[in-house]
């Protein structure tokens, strides 16, 4: 069900939503590069927060992909920021799994800037295609 405003009006507004359910985990997909609202940062958030609110806390994994991400979207950091808090005061705990797939040199710049404002939890869950961990500490 889209509970986001400007989703039911046009799901190419955002991107981020539930794509399986699986022995109780639900898995989540998002493409910023497929949003035509990708600088919408209050509208990303909210649907976040509505996204992840339908999932009640239950464990979830995300898949990130990073098909046509630029520098365009690598420069909302604050998004980025902002979905960090919400991992950080919600939802976060329950996250098993970041899988950043089809890499571009300007995610690993993102990541290098948001580092500081995810959690150990979130640190150690993000795993590059490749199924590397990253270290943003060097």
């Amino acid at each position: 069900m889209v509970r986001c405003p400007a989703c039911k009006l046009n799901p190419m507004c955002h991107s981020f939503s539930k794509i399986s359910e699986k022995d109780g985990v639900s898995n989540y997909y998002t493409c910023p590069a497929k949003a035509i609202l990708f600088n919408d940062s209050k509208g990303i958030l909210r649907h976040y927060e509505m996204e992840l609110e339908d999932n009640a806390y239950k464990s979830w994994t995300w898949t990130f992909d990073c098909s046509g991400f630029t520098i365009a979207h690598a420069a909302e950091i604050q998004t980025a920021i902002g979905i960090c808090k919400l991992l950080k005061s919600r939802h976060g705990d329950s996250l098993q799994c970041i899988s950043v797939i089809n890499p571009t040199w300007h995610i690993h710049s993102l990541l290098y800037v948001i580092w500081p404002f995810m959690t150990d939890h979130l640190r150690s869950i993000i795993q590059i295609e490749n199924n590397t961990k990253i270290d943003a500490r060097g």
